[in-house]
C-alpha cells in the first residue's frame, strides 16, 4: 500500500521545471492567416477555390480557405463586414455580384488587417486585383501574405 501511494504521488505531482517542452499545438486555425473566397451565384470558372485549397494543402503554408458565396437580396456590404467579423484576413472574390460588393464596402473606408483581391478583369479602389488568367498558387500566395 505504501510503495502504490509512493508511485501516485510521484505521477501526480507538478512539474518541478525539469525543461520539458509545451506540446505542439493541435491546430494552427487561430494562428494561421485565414483566406476566405466570396463567390457570387457565378460558377467560379477561374478554379480560384480549387487553387485556395491547394495553397492551404502545402504544409508550410499555414493558411486557412473558407468559402462563402454571396446570398441574392442580402446587403453586401453587411455581408462583407460579417467575413471580416470572422476573422478573414484576406477575402478573395470571384464573380460579378462579389467584386460589386467588396467594391461597395471598401467605398465605405479601408477595413485595417484585412486584405482584397479581386480575381476579375478591373480594378477595384483598395483591392489587390487578379487577372483571371493569373490565378495560380504563387500568385493567391503572394496577394494574402502581402
Amino acid at each position: 500500500m505504501l510503495i502504490a501511494t509512493g508511485v501516485v504521488t510521484l505521477l501526480l505531482r507538478p512539474d518541478s521545471g525539469s525543461g520539458a517542452t509545451p506540446p505542439a499545438p493541435v491546430s494552427h486555425v487561430d494562428t494561421a492567416v485565414r483566406a476566405c473566397l466570396l463567390t457570387s451565384t457565378d460558377t467560379d470558372t477561374t478554379g480560384t477555390w480549387a487553387t485556395m485549397q491547394e495553397l492551404a494543402g502545402t504544409s508550410t503554408s499555414k493558411v486557412v480557405v473558407q468559402r462563402y458565396r454571396l446570398p441574392a437580396g442580402v446587403d453586401p456590404v453587411a455581408y462583407v463586414n460579417t467575413l471580416v467579423q470572422l476573422r478573414c484576413s484576406t477575402v478573395v472574390t470571384t464573380g460579378a455580384a462579389a467584386r460589386s460588393a467588396i467594391a461597395s464596402r471598401l467605398a465605405a473606408g479601408l477595413v485595417p488587417h484585412v486584405r482584397f483581391v479581386v480575381v476579375a478583369d478591373g480594378p477595384v479602389s483598395g483591392a489587390t486585383r487578379l487577372s483571371p488568367d493569373a490565378v495560380s498558387t504563387s500568385s493567391l500566395a503572394r496577394a494574402v501574405r502581402r
